[in-house]
């Protein structure tokens, strides 16, 4: 019975796979990589309209530890330039960087893969908190994330056969339930912090049986009692959105033996490296990436994002490496990428990486998978940041979603009235603060997707200041979370009117992420 299921979904993909390449006969997808220093300001400058050669058709942004990510792909069309040349006997050499705006750009093209299935009826997503309490990044924070990674990776491509959709670290733990003596009458919701030291993911069930439901949950659960994480699994009742979740295990605080500091380093790490991995989406790629991290105890992995865009599989990854400041970095790193010879395949690229810094692979660690499903994926490292802790905690996270007809200023219009808006709503922070929120306010994290219906739908979490909520503490049964939220949907909502942009519609501005529109995108 179950060759039969594969048998028909192999099928199934392959009609789909007919149908994306009649429909839109193109077999290459451009995409632009940017690692910069995480900044106010920086995205918006990058997808502003006067920036024609950075309009993107979908886009992936996250920023963390003092740097960030910008991740966008282009349609190929047929008659655009030149195709670029590829090779297919695995030599292809590593991309070197352009500098710009104090990071580095990568431009290139890959092929996608019409056959992987990004939207599934059935998902399972989950929310792991690692230690949600944390101010800084120490560097057991980077083992603990980087193993739990695997663990979800491997999860997805073992135990159920299925793609992993996203993932996302740091991520904001779901809204803080209070009541006075278990009176649902005094029930309060507090706002949790704007991001936390924990990993979200969602993974397509193909199998969407309960059994696999329950292997899935039972393998997590038992993870997290093992380590002491906490662990939630999103609400799939009617009626429940996008970003409610169903608390399944509660951590007591107390961390497995492996990560309470006896054993692993308890100091901050002081820089990181953004990697971000680039190929055909497919089952597998991120369990093989971070299976090979695990073979070197010096690699952490501090944050990450991960999704598919355009049939194509992009893998973010900041990594901490113990001892190695981000100068040493940068001089070896570009060394290494000026000489023709460095490949652009991950683990071959990583590992002289590693070779070059003095890390040999740890012997009793994990050996090399007979099968590599990202021998064909391009690898984009670098530069090397000096780490900053993220000011998280003193800022509240305001959700925004817009929908807008595809055009050639992409992202550029919504994003350009949403911080005029924030400007208007907050043209001061704080007496001790210069600037408006506008100016100050931070894209924690941000996703866009085209649909089949020619627009491109977006949805994004912005860190502002907590300072702004004094001028909407007027009093009253509302929140001023809520008032600032309406009166910022309400002047984006003029804003667009006023740019004379066709097309924006559905935009809604919310402090949970469940308030948002009737669609979202993890």
């Amino acid at each position: 019975m179950r060759n039969q299921r594969i048998s028909v979904r192999n099928v199934a993909d392959l009609a789909r796979a007919g149908f994306e390449i009649a429909r839109q006969p193109v077999t290459k997808v451009d995409f632009e990589v940017h690692h910069a220093m995480a900044r106010h300001g920086y995205l918006r400058e990058l997808v502003s309209a006067d920036s024609e050669s950075s309009v993107f058709l979908e886009t992936l942004c996250s920023a963390t530890n003092g740097a960030g990510v910008v991740i966008g792909t282009r349609t190929r069309k047929p008659l655009d330039g030149t195709e670029v040349v590829e090779r297919v006997d695995g030599h292809q050499p590593a991309e070197r960087p352009e500098q710009n705006a104090g990071g580095w750009v990568f431009r290139q093209t890959t092929s996608p893969n019409p056959t992987f299935i990004y939207e599934s009826a059935q998902r399972f997503e989950g929310l792991i908190a690692i230690d949600p309490g944390a101010h800084e990044v120490c560097e057991w924070h980077g083992l603990a994330i980087r193993d739990l990674v695997r663990e979800i990776s491997d999860a997805a491509a073992s135990l159920v056969d299925a793609p992993l959709l996203s993932l996302q670290c740091p991520a904001q733990l779901p809204t803080l339930v209070k009541t006075r003596n278990h009176d649902l009458r005094t029930r309060k919701e507090v706002a949790s912090p704007c991001a936390s030291l924990a990993v979200r993911f969602a993974i397509a069930l193909r199998d969407a049986s309960a059994t696999a439901r329950f292997e899935l949950a039972d393998r997590f659960r038992e993870l997290c009692e093992k380590h002491g994480y906490s662990f939630w699994l999103a609400d799939t009742r009617p009626g429940h959105r996008q970003g409610n979740w169903f608390e399944v295990y509660h951590a007591d605080g107390e961390f497995s033996p492996l990560y309470k500091g006896d054993l692993r380093s308890r100091q901050r790490i002081g820089a990181v490296l953004p990697v971000t991995f680039v190929g055909p989406a497919r089952i597998g790629s991120t369990h093989a990436i971070a299976a090979f991290l695990q073979r070197y105890p010096q690699v952490g992995v501090v944050g990450c994002a991960a999704t598919t865009l355009s049939d194509v599989a992009f893998v973010h990854l900041q990594l901490a490496i113990h001892g190695v400041a981000a100068d040493r970095l940068n001089r070896i790193l570009g060394k290494l990428l000026g000489e023709s010879t460095t490949p652009a395949r991950p683990h071959k690229l990583l590992r002289e990486l590693f070779k070059r810094l003095g890390l040999p692979p740890d012997p009793d660690g994990p050996g090399p998978a007979a099968q590599d499903p990202t021998g064909d994926y391009q690898t984009f490292t670098g530069p090397a940041f000096a780490y900053r802790p993220y000011q998280m905690p003193d800022c509240v996270a305001v959700w925004v979603s817009w929908e807008i007809a595809r055009q050639h200023r992409g992202l550029a219009a919504p994003l350009d009235c949403l911080y005029r808006a924030l400007a208007q709503v907050a043209p001061t922070v704080s007496p001790d603060t210069p600037g408006s929120a506008g100016d100050l306010a931070t894209v924690e994290y941000l996703i866009c997707r085209a649909t089949e219906q020619s627009v491109v739908r977006g949805k994004a979490k912005l860190a502002v200041p907590k300072s702004v909520l004094r001028q909407f503490s007027s009093g009253g049964v509302e929140l001023p979370a809520s008032k600032l939220c309406a009166s910022l949907e309400e002047a984006w909502k003029a804003h667009v009117d006023q740019s004379g942009v066709d097309g924006v519609s559905e935009l809604t501005v919310a402090w949970r992420e469940s308030w948002l529109g009737h669609w979202t995108y993890s």
